[in-house]
């Protein structure tokens, strides 16, 4: 099966450096979620998309926003802020219960093009424009910010993935 982010620096394409893989992993969840707000026969996905944003998408953002910020351009740095502050207010309005459903597709497709950005646009270039020291650095950062999130016991599978992962590589 393919994964929803699958193109250049993907598994199938160029691999990932292990520094992002974390935020990759996080990118697919958000092409889940987005695929279910898209879907009539989820109508609790509003709530679902709600309950992620509290548990893992807002600590996903900052954590980009403070790791991957200072590797990115001026221009990439502006539109990953702007984008994200645009998410944001949209899950607000989700925590709140007030998502219209205009809102929602509006939703589904800037997560969807800001995924797809990061995976296909950015991190390509902050992978390229890098030195191993900083990815070595990011990486042992990301490292500690999956262990962070293990202590939540919704992600022992999480967990256990990577901890396989890793000891295959």
């Amino acid at each position: 099966m393919r994964s929803p982010i699958q193109g250049p620096g993907t598994r199938r394409g160029l691999k990932r450096h292990p520094s992002l893989e974390p935020f990759s992993r996080d990118h697919n969840q958000g092409l889940i979620i987005a695929r279910r707000l898209s879907s009539p026969e989820k109508p609790d996905a509003v709530e679902q998309f709600a309950q992620i944003w509290k548990d893992e998408l807002m600590d996903h953002f900052q954590e980009e926003q403070r790791l991957l910020g200072p590797l990115c351009t001026v221009d990439e740095l502006s539109r990953m802020y702007a984008e994200h502050l645009s998410i944001g207010r949209y899950a607000s309005e989700a925590i709140a219960g007030s998502l219209s459903s205009d809102d929602a597709v509006c939703l589904v497709e800037i997560l969807d093009q800001h995924i797809r950005w990061e995976e296909r646009t950015l991190f390509p270039a902050i992978e390229k424009r890098s030195t191993e020291s900083q990815l070595t650095n990011l990486a042992a950062q990301t490292q500690s910010m999956e262990e962070r999130r293990w202590l939540n016991p919704d992600n022992a599978v999480r967990q256990r993935l990577v901890k396989k992962r890793n000891s295959l590589t």
